[in-house]
């Protein structure tokens, strides 16, 4: 029998979001009696000791190696810490997915004799890059960032532009999930309105990602508080965590909505709010190609995306793009909006998201040293 090719993973944490969702997928789906993972992390969990998905990955079998955040301070420590992992590990696959520090990670990883080192594209815009200084820095460790890694992964097009630039050779890998856990569920939504107090023609909105600036829910609140005085019987569903978990909870407190809105912390149970819901809401200020979004369509729901949002998230028909310059024409879209009683998703557009198939690109990435 082959011995099982362990692959390391460097991550900022592994609390729910977009990135983490992805390494998660991937693991619980990729062939163990050929890869495991080990991760280390060097960001702190957002609440206690322990990060979310911590305990079923050491149940797994992972390693879990966690080093202080030097990437700005100290970049030649944070190298030197991976390196040192990476050598008493003997890795040979390093997977990095920190945007334009995999340039310094990656750097680490071949100080530790990784042969095979790969930088992995979740976003598409870096609110950090505005200023003229810090724009230059991400240029430098851009081409850094193309000679160092021997491998080169990215969530969709435009992320890849984003990390690597035009022009550049990279493997589009889509934010792969189980689809069939999304699937639609009218036994689990009648449930979940009856625990919430909700009827059947309740128009429910749901948008669920990290409570930050970049996501933009105290928009989505104030737009809100505008449809429900056109429509009482609607609700909104805000689940994530994140820093801005108690102002948003605040700013609920205060709103003339606040018994029809309902903040709640990141679940594992997510998939089953997906068939509580009407319509899935987006309206962040950058994305990569979101895995909610792609969870969301799964489970027929029709979606409102920002503009910021890559186009290659749509996967069905009931996908619209509206600016977030303009919170009337998201009143007026939301507000007018019918939500269908049919909830088939398209499972044709969709199966490009199917885990399984992103599992079988990211083993061959693995295989390609």
């Amino acid at each position: 029998m082959a011995e099982i090719k362990r692959i390391l993973h460097i991550i900022g944490g592994l609390d729910r979001g977009g990135a983490e969702s992805f390494l998660m997928n991937a693991w619980r789906n990729i062939d163990k009696t050929k890869y495991q993972f080990d991760i280390i992390t060097f960001m702190q969990p957002r609440e206690g000791n322990k990060f979310v998905f911590e305990d079923e990955l050491v149940k797994g079998g992972a390693k879990i190696y966690r080093i202080k955040d030097n990437r700005t301070k100290a970049p030649w420590i944070f190298k030197r810490d991976i390196a040192n992992i990476v050598k008493e590990g003997n890795y040979e696959v390093v997977h990095s997915h920190i945007d334009f520090m995999s340039a310094i990670s990656l750097q680490g990883a071949k100080m530790g004799g990784a042969k095979c080192r790969i930088s992995h594209s979740h976003n598409t815009f870096n609110k950090n890059l505005n200023s003229p200084g810090k724009a230059l820095i991400a240029h430098v460790l851009r081409r850094k960032l193309n000679k160092i890694a021997t491998k080169k992964l990215a969530c969709g097009k435009d992320a890849g532009e984003f990390l690597y630039g035009k022009g550049q050779d990279f493997t589009v890998i889509p934010n792969g999930i189980d689809l069939s856990r999304f699937s639609f569920n009218k036994t689990t939504r009648a449930k979940l309105r009856k625990t919430y107090k909700l009827n059947n023609a309740t128009k429910v909105l749901l948008n669920v990602g990290r409570l930050e600036d970049v996501k933009n829910q105290s928009w989505l609140i104030q737009v809100f508080e505008n449809i429900h005085k056109k429509q009482p019987n609607s609700a909104l569903f805000i689940i994530g965590d994140g820093a801005l978990k108690d102002s948003l909870q605040a700013q609920i407190n205060h709103s003339s909505a606040k018994s029809s809105i309902f903040l709640l912390s990141s679940r594992p149970d997510i998939n089953d709010y997906y068939s509580l819901a009407d319509i899935f809401v987006l309206p962040s200020k950058f994305e990569g190609v979101p895995t909610v979004g792609i969870e969301a369509q799964a489970a027929g729901l029709t979606c409102f995306f920002s503009t910021f949002v890559p186009r290659e998230v749509k996967a069905s028909k009931n996908v619209f793009f509206l600016s977030i310059d303009s919170k009337n024409s998201w009143e007026k879209k939301l507000t007018n909006y019918t939500p269908s009683e049919d909830r088939k998703p398209d499972n044709k557009s969709l199966e490009k998201y199917n885990i399984k198939n992103s599992v079988k690109k990211l083993e061959a990435a693995y295989d390609s040293i």
